[in-house]
C-alpha cells in the first residue's frame, strides 16, 4: 500500500491568537436543563444588542402603534405562525382604527386566513352599522356585536367549505376507495380546506372610534391586552382586560367538562382533550366536527405533527363535539383622553411565557403592573432614544433579559435546532 505524505505547517503565533479572538466571545450554556449537553451562544456587546434585538423582531412604528414579532431560532425564524394587523378606516363619522395580533398554530394556512379577511370582514360590517346610525347615537353594544359576529362567522366559512366538499352524510356512506378518488378530483381544493381544517389560530383585537372615546378589545384565545392609563402627572394603574381562554383559567376548564359530561378525557394534561392549549380558537375544525372526519379525512394533514397512534387516540376522545369554542369575549371600555394618558398592550402568549419562566415568579396582576410602569416610564423618557421610539421593542428587551447583557445575548444568539421560546408579537397602541 503506497501512502501520499502530506506536509503541513504548523499554524503562526499570529494565526493562533486570531483563532483565539474569534471565539472569545463564545460561550455554552446548558439552559438549566441539567445533563452534557451544552449550546453556543455569542456574547454581543451592549451597543450591538438593541440593533440585533431591532433588526431579528422587525421592530416598526406609526404614528400611534409600535410593533415587534420575535422568533430568534434561526431553524423557525421563517416559520413564526404570529401575525398582526395594524389600519385605519376611513368610514362615516371619521377613522376608525383596528389593530389585531394573531397567533397560530400548527402551520400558517389558517392563520395566514385568518389575517388576509377578518379586518376586511369587520371593516364591511361596521360601514354597514355605521351609514344607518350616526356615530354619537352608536350603542357600544352594536359595535360589539360587529367584531363578535365577523369572527364567528369567519370561523363556520372555514366549517362550510369542509361541510360543502365533504358532508357528513355522504362521509359516512361511501368507501375508502370512493372517498380517495373524490379528494383525488379536486384535491387542491381538499388540501386547502383540510390544511385550514386541521391548524388554527386566536385572535385578540381592538377598535378605537375617530374621537379615541371609546375602544373595543375582543378575545378568542389565549394572548392578553392590558390597558394601562394614569392622570397626568399622577401613577400608571394597569387593567388586564380580557380572562385568558386555555385550561389555565378554570372558569375555561369547567365549562368544557359542563359541555361534556361525563367525558374524562375533554380536559387533559391542562389541554383540550390532552392535545391543544386554547380553548377557544378559529379553525382546529377537526375538534369542531365528528370524528369519523378526523379518522377518514384529516388523518394524513394531521399526520405531519401526529403520528397514526396519536391521530386515532384523539379520534377516539371526540365523542360530543364541539370541544374548541369559536365565542368570543368582547370588553368596551370609555376612554377620556383628555384627562387621562392611555395605552393599549396587545401580546400574544409567548410573552407572558417569559415573564413564567423567569426566577421570580410574578402574578398575571404584576406582569401587568411591570408593563405599563415600563412602558409609561419609557414614552417620556429623555435617555435610551433608540428604543423609547418602540415601546414594544421596549418590553421585547425587558422580556429577553432586561439589562442582564448575557441572557439576551444568549437569548438572541443561541444556536441550538429547536425553539427555546415561542413565537412573540406585541402591538402598544397609544391613545392621542
Amino acid at each position: 500500500m503506497v501512502y501520499n505524505m502530506v506536509n503541513l505547517q504548523a499554524a503562526t503565533s499570529t494565526e493562533n491568537l486570531r483563532a483565539l479572538e474569534e471565539v472569545k466571545d463564545f460561550y455554552t450554556t446548558d439552559l438549566g436543563r441539567g445533563g452534557k449537553e451544552r449550546w453556543t451562544y455569542h456574547m454581543l456587546p451592549e451597543a450591538e444588542l438593541d440593533v440585533e434585538l431591532h433588526r431579528m423582531s422587525n421592530a416598526s412604528s406609526s404614528t400611534s402603534v409600535d410593533s415587534v414579532t420575535f422568533q430568534p431560532c434561526a431553524a423557525y425564524a421563517d416559520l413564526n405562525q404570529d401575525r398582526y394587523s395594524i389600519e385605519e378606516w376611513e368610514l362615516p363619522g371619521g377613522v376608525w382604527q383596528f389593530t389585531a395580533v394573531y397567533d397560530g398554530h400548527c402551520g400558517h394556512d389558517t392563520v395566514d386566513y385568518v389575517h388576509e379577511r377578518l379586518p376586511s370582514m369587520v371593516r364591511t360590517s361596521l360601514q354597514v352599522l355605521l351609514q344607518s346610525t350616526p356615530t354619537t347615537s352608536l350603542k357600544p353594544e352594536s359595535v360589539s356585536e360587529v367584531l363578535r359576529s365577523a369572527v364567528r362567522h369567519l370561523d363556520q366559512s372555514i366549517r362550510a367549505e369542509l361541510l360543502d366538499f365533504l358532508p357528513h352524510d355522504h362521509l359516512t356512506k361511501i368507501n375508502d376507495i370512493q372517498l380517495s378518488q373524490h379528494i383525488s378530483h379536486r384535491y387542491s381544493e381538499w388540501n386547502a380546506i383540510s390544511t385550514r381544517c386541521t391548524q388554527g389560530s386566536t385572535v385578540l383585537l381592538a377598535l378605537s372610534d375617530p374621537p379615541k372615546k371609546n375602544v373595543w378589545i375582543l378575545n378568542l384565545g389565549d394572548s392578553i391586552a392590558v390597558l394601562g392609563s394614569r392622570s397626568s402627572p399622577g401613577k400608571w394603574s394597569a387593567m388586564i382586560v380580557n380572562s385568558v381562554h386555555n385550561c389555565n383559567n378554570p372558569s375555561e376548564s369547567q365549562r368544557i367538562q359542563q359541555e361534556h359530561p361525563s367525558e374524562q378525557a375533554c380536559v387533559r394534561d391542562n389541554r383540550v382533550l390532552g392535545y391543544l392549549a386554547p380553548t377557544r380558537a378559529l379553525g382546529d375544525t377537526w375538534l369542531k366536527v365528528p370524528s369519523v372526519y378526523t379518522r377518514r379525512a384529516f388523518a394524513l394533514h394531521l399526520q405531519d405533527w401526529l403520528s397514526p397512534r396519536q391521530v386515532a387516540q384523539y379520534a377516539g376522545r371526540i365523542l360530543t363535539p364541539p370541544y374548541i369554542s369559536d365565542l368570543p369575549e368582547v370588553y368596551h371600555h370609555s376612554l377620556d383622553i383628555s384627562q387621562h394618558e392611555t395605552f393599549l398592550i396587545l401580546s400574544s402568549d409567548g410573552l407572558q411565557d417569559l415573564y413564567d419562566n423567569h426566577d421570580t415568579q410574578l402574578s398575571d396582576q404584576e406582569m401587568a403592573d411591570r408593563w405599563v410602569g415600563l412602558v409609561g416610564h419609557h414614552m417620556h423618557s429623555t435617555t435610551d432614544m433608540d428604543l423609547r421610539s418602540n415601546l414594544a421593542l421596549r418590553l421585547l428587551r425587558d422580556a429577553i433579559g432586561g439589562d442582564n447583557a448575557e441572557l439576551v445575548s444568549r437569548n438572541l444568539t443561541l444556536e441550538m435546532e429547536d425553539k427555546w421560546m415561542d413565537d412573540i408579537t406585541i402591538l402598544v397602541q397609544r391613545f392621542r
